[in-house]
């Protein structure tokens, strides 16, 4: 059986593919008292209470209970979003429409009212908010394949919620930042150490991409963003193989979650170049040739 992988764990739940994960997990006797949080959340529905009046915390577990029916008991998303409108309609009577467009809007403002930042929709096919208290500006030169230019970053800490994948790993992974529309890059700082290569080509390079397409091309597809900037991280990293990582969480079936639909399209990519047997050994040097090959090959303009 071998020992514990965490990295294949963790892209199981990038897929969100969440029995499989918890069924891998259970092979292994050390990783005990994760699968028995996982069971009192997920099986028996013990969900987290968190450090915010009881009002706000009910507004919390109708999210935890959308993770449940998705993830856990794997009925269609569809299905899970329309009673978790449903029971949001009953807590915010004033104006939640269960079933128009802007029934996230009263969500929202409960926690605004509060003090708190609050982001919503869905990440990679999935609903899950970013909810916050602190933000911090900075400004960081970022070189980038296609040029380098300044981008705004705000940091951000002290978060309630990191939206589904945050969730189903307990903490360990998920989505480190985003780029908005106005190009403002914002940062999850407590998932980084600012000299590390996660933060200067993870989360800034990759992030900084999104941006750049985005400017040129607003109508780019999530696929198309997230393939452009994972190559850039194979680009530029040096000190991690991000091409095994990719191997670990892609997955083409589920083209709602553009994160795995990207690394099954660049790993495609590779296998076609070199054949599955030899990903693993391929230098870092030959990653990155290869990237920048496939990423000009992408041109947007």
């Amino acid at each position: 059986m071998g020992s514990f992988d965490a990295d294949l764990f963790h892209g199981l739940l990038i897929k969100g593919a969440l029995r499989p994960a918890l069924e891998y997990l259970a092979q292994f006797p050390e990783q005990e008292a994760d699968f028995q949080r996982y069971q009192g959340i997920f099986r028996n529905a013990q969900y987290l209470v968190y450090p915010v009046d009881d009002f706000l915390n009910q507004l919390l577990q109708v999210f935890q209970r959308y993770y449940r029916i998705v993830f856990y008991l794997e009925h269609p998303e569809e299905e899970a979003r329309q009673e978790m409108q449903r029971s949001f309609a009953q807590l915010l009577p004033h104006g939640a429409d269960p079933f128009g467009e802007g029934w996230e809007k009263p969500v929202q403002a409960a926690f605004e009212a509060q003090g708190f930042h609050y982001l919503g929709g869905k990440t990679s096919g999935y609903y899950g908010p970013y909810i916050w208290k602190t933000t911090k500006q900075e400004t960081y030169q970022v070189e980038l394949p296609e040029g380098t230019q300044p981008y705004r970053v705000n940091l951000l800490s002290d978060f309630l919620s990191r939206s589904w994948l945050d969730y189903l790993s307990l903490g360990r992974v998920g989505t480190g930042g985003w780029a908005d529309e106005d190009g403002i890059l914002n940062c999850v700082a407590s998932s980084y150490d600012f000299a590390s290569e996660a933060f200067t080509v993870s989360f800034l390079k990759h992030e900084a991409q999104h941006a750049m397409d985005l400017a040129r091309n607003p109508a780019l597809s999530p696929v198309v963003l997230e393939y452009r900037a994972k190559l850039v991280e194979l680009i530029y990293s040096t000190a991690r193989n991000l091409l095994s990582q990719f191997a670990k969480e892609a997955d083409g079936s589920n083209k709602a979650n553009a994160h795995s639909a990207a690394s099954e399209k660049i790993v495609t990519a590779f296998e076609a170049k070199f054949g599955r047997d030899a990903l693993s050994a391929l230098p870092i040097p030959q990653i990155q040739e290869t990237a920048r090959a496939l990423f000009a090959a992408s041109d947007i303009s």
